[in-house]
């Protein structure tokens, strides 16, 4: 079992995906598969990192 991360640790985790083509695509292919786990699309002004961390955050994933 892998150990929780904080809420900072996964968002810092998540803002250095953005800096580049490939971690922008690892981070809708992330947003794809919780649409499809979850059924609960990304509000149009949401960000990325934040659908993502809301997703975790209710799944026990994260902690804070």
């Amino acid at each position: 079992m892998t150990p929780r991360k904080t809420l900072q640790e996964r968002t810092k985790e998540l803002q250095v995906r953005l800096t580049n083509p490939a971690g922008r695509k690892e981070l809708q292919e992330l947003e794809s598969r919780y649409y499809a786990a979850s059924d609960r699309p990304k509000p149009l002004r949401t960000s990325v990192i934040t659908y993502i961390l809301v997703h975790e955050r209710e799944r026990g994933l994260i902690t804070g």
